[in-house]
């Protein structure tokens, strides 16, 4: 049965936000396992220019040219990099065989002593023990060996003994997956996910692919310009673009078809595009007994914890947030997903209303979604 979804309040929502200085504008997409049901563009992808930047987290006003939201907007997904690109990777090499979650990292990368226990199971939940975040460049070795970098720190903590959110944990991954496969991350985006999936515009360096319609994020003092197609993350920034972190850039349409997939079970289109079984191993909490709900990659909700997908996801939902401003959520129940994609970081990454309106806006999606359906 279709669904005749009223986007009315979803547009006040997101027009509110804008006015309060949330960010300066956003692309919305909801769904769930038939496809996209509501869809829309919001606000300004740029309001200030590189010769007169924001250093406020909520401007009273905008000093540069507003440029619109289109629906062919692209943005910096930040850490829904690790989804978009890496986990699905990883799901497509286990799918096929050729990685295991419980296989040691040794079996693919040599390591030293304090490693030897971290699994690729580890590094997709964010318990490997390897320290939450470092700047690469400070170590003076070049980007080339940023694995060996990793594994030269410390751990942070006993593998397996509690959840530490990890960027750097992903970019290991990123290049055990990349020394399997003999090929570089972002062609095996492209070959494994993005091609398979329909997500043309989906990319790494979209500079490189000519996009010009780009949301800014944060003014850069050392490049003295906003960011525009150059990832916001540093460390990612350090790997010429491509990382297993961060560095992708997509738009609302090409994610919701990532979204209706993992809706689905892992269908596109009628095709299996993951399995039934990796799909609901992928998004049961395998972290249960530490500090925070995690499944393969995605953040799993708590019933009854504080989350950025609200108060109306129930337990077992999941899905990923981006320091930009991006996120992309599945409800555990109904299988509806909200994806949205805003650059609150142009306002400078100590912009954080965001935050709060990520779990009402998620609220509001979910009574408006069951609504429709009654």
């Amino acid at each position: 049965m279709a669904i005749r979804f009223n986007g009315d309040a979803i547009d006040r929502a997101v027009l509110q936000a804008i006015e309060e200085r949330a960010f300066p504008g956003a692309a919305v997409a909801i769904g769930d396992a038939g496809g996209v049901i509501y869809r829309a563009d919001y606000g300004s992808s740029s309001v200030f220019d590189d010769e007169n930047p924001c250093f406020e987290k909520e401007p009273a006003t905008y000093t540069g040219k507003q440029i619109p939201v289109t629906g062919h907007t692209l943005y910096d997904m930040a850490s829904c990099t690790k989804i978009l690109a890496t986990t699905m990777i990883a799901f497509r090499l286990i799918d096929a065989g050729k990685i295991a979650l419980y296989d040691s990292i040794s079996r693919f990368i040599d390591v030293p002593e304090d490693k030897k226990g971290i699994e690729i199971r580890h590094l997709l939940t964010h318990t490997s023990g390897i320290k939450a975040h470092f700047l690469l460049e400070k170590d003076g070795r070049p980007n080339t060996e940023a694995a060996q970098i990793i594994l030269d720190m410390p751990l942070a903590y006993p593998t397996g003994t509690r959840v530490e959110y990890t960027c750097m944990g992903y970019i290991l991954l990123g290049k055990i997956l990349e020394k399997l496969c003999g090929k570089p991350l972002d062609v095996l985006a492209k070959e494994l996910v993005f091609d398979p999936l329909e997500m043309s515009d989906t990319c790494y360096r979209p500079l490189d692919r000519g996009y010009t319609d780009i949301a800014a994020t944060e003014y850069c003092a050392e490049m003295k310009a906003y960011k525009r197609g150059i990832v916001h993350d540093e460390n990612a920034c350090f790997m010429g673009g491509v990382s297993a972190n961060a560095g992708v850039f997509s738009t609302a349409d090409d994610v919701a078809k990532l979204c209706t997939m993992l809706s689905s079970g892992g269908r596109y289109k009628g095709k299996q595009f993951l399995s039934p079984s990796l799909m609901k191993l992928a998004v049961l909490d395998m972290t249960a007994g530490l500090d925070e709900g995690r499944g393969l990659g995605f953040v799993v909700k708590r019933e009854g914890t504080l989350s950025a997908m609200g108060d109306l996801y129930p337990g077992g939902s999941f899905g990923h947030n981006g320091y930009t401003g991006t996120s992309l959520y599945i409800h555990g129940g109904t299988g509806m997903y909200v994806v949205l994609l805003a650059n609150r970081v142009h306002f400078t990454r100590q912009s954080d209303r965001i935050f709060r309106f990520r779990r009402v806006f998620h609220n509001l999606c979910t009574a408006e979604y069951e609504k429709a359906r009654s």
